[in-house]
């Protein structure tokens, strides 16, 4: 049976209302009810009951869902959209085996670190010679990385917490990483590392690569069983979340912080006039839920703005910006053009807690926007926090090496 591992209580679930309409990005742009939650719903259930062969318009409409789960909150009935989605994606990727073999191939460095940080030297260099094309989702990288400074252990502190580094974030946001062990150790924490490489394997699962994908999650549980895991990437968040059990707790850093923040001595020292404006990750609003931790530690020391678009994906979803350009260039045209909505002379910075977000808000930012900065919001709070000015002298030396 096609389709076999879909629970068919999820999709009887489905009441057909239409209140997720509003809120799929792909039903935004295309007006089509085939690209909306409730479509894909309808032709999973009728190719699963062979009422309708498995066509490629059928495979077209279920591949290009970005993930987003803008649905999953907006749903009285509380469908679980990702149930179905996610082994449906899985099916349709395992049956084309030239497919699987290429992703895998593409998805390669991801898992070797060494590979990742030649590749992205060589990215460093494009930019540098202004070779890179600037619609291609990748910020701005380095020939040679930064160190990371961590402060060394002490016994006067409130807990041990293990930043994981994954991939992606480790090698083109280290400096992200360095705002998340600044902050963390001024709230009095020991921050350990995670071992640099770890791949959580939440692109491979986006992608429908799902046995890599569990390999990977589960060297993640193996290495960090019942550890407190500290994760400043919203995709890899919500990935591990999902996977969560054997892992301790899996926290976004900025739920972290907002947390504990109100239990640390720090001085806040007074509020900058700066303003943000803050696009919310679609794994952090609509899968973890922990959206709201940014905009209210943010609001300590900012003046925040909210999009008005009640949290409309931007069309990144892991590599669907790649697979589905067209498409993600229209789901983010329309986000621009919400954040427009809200910019004027005083904002500085668009935030986002997701790699994915920044570099499909970098790659396709007007340039109207040049005197504005995309940051992740752990970076703003070292900022105000004074973090990026403080570097301790001792510092765990197996930890600056990689």
């Amino acid at each position: 049976m096609i389709f076999a591992a879909v629970d068919p209580d999820d999709l009887a679930s489905c009441v057909s209302c239409g209140l997720c309409l509003p809120h799929c990005p792909t039903y935004r742009i295309t007006g089509n009810d085939s690209q909306s939650p409730r479509g894909r719903i309808e032709l999973v259930a009728a190719v699963r009951g062979g009422e309708i062969p498995l066509d490629d318009g059928v495979r077209h409409s279920l591949n290009s869902c970005v993930q987003c789960m803008g649905c999953l909150p907006a749903c009285p009935s509380s469908v679980r959209y990702d149930r179905i989605i996610a082994p449906v994606i899985d099916e349709l990727a395992s049956t084309s085996a030239r497919k699987v073999m290429v992703k895998r191939f593409l998805f390669m460095p991801l898992t070797r670190p060494r590979l990742l940080r030649a590749l992205t030297a060589i990215a460093a260099l494009a930019q540098r010679l202004h070779l890179m094309p600037r619609r291609f989702p990748i910020p701005p990288v380095a020939v040679r990385m930064r160190r990371l400074r961590v402060p060394a252990a002490s016994k006067n502190n409130r807990g041990e917490v293990i930043l994981f580094r994954g991939c992606v974030m480790d090698m083109w946001y280290r400096q992200v990483h360095q705002a998340t062990v600044d902050v963390l150790s001024r709230l009095g924490y020991n921050v350990r590392l995670s071992d640099p490489g770890m791949c959580c394997g939440a692109l491979h699962a986006h992608a429908g690569i799902a046995e890599p994908a569990s390999k990977l999650t589960a060297n993640v549980r193996k290495c960090h069983s019942g550890s407190i895991l500290i994760v400043n990437s919203a995709g890899c968040g919500a990935h591990l979340l999902r996977h969560a059990e054997g892992l301790g707790e899996v926290v976004d850093v900025m739920e972290f912080v907002s947390r504990h923040l109100d239990e640390s001595p720090l001085d806040l020292g007074s509020r900058s006039d700066d303003v943000v404006v803050v696009h919310d990750a679609c794994h952090l609003r609509n899968i973890q839920g922990s959206h709201l931790a940014t905009h209210r530690v943010l609001d300590l020391f900012y003046e925040v703005r909210s999009i008005p678009d009640d949290g409309l994906c931007c069309g990144a979803g892991g590599a669907y910006a790649i697979d589905h350009a067209a498409s993600a260039k229209h789901i983010v045209d329309r986000k621009n053009e919400a954040i427009q909505s809200v910019l004027d002379a005083q904002v500085r910075y668009i935030s986002s807690g997701n790699p994915g977000c920044s570099g499909q808000l970098q790659a396709h930012r007007p340039q109207t926007w040049n005197a504005l900065t995309i940051v992740h919001p752990i970076e703003l709070v070292a900022r105000a926090l004074g973090s990026e000015d403080r570097h301790q002298s001792h510092h765990q030396g197996d930890a600056d090496r990689s």
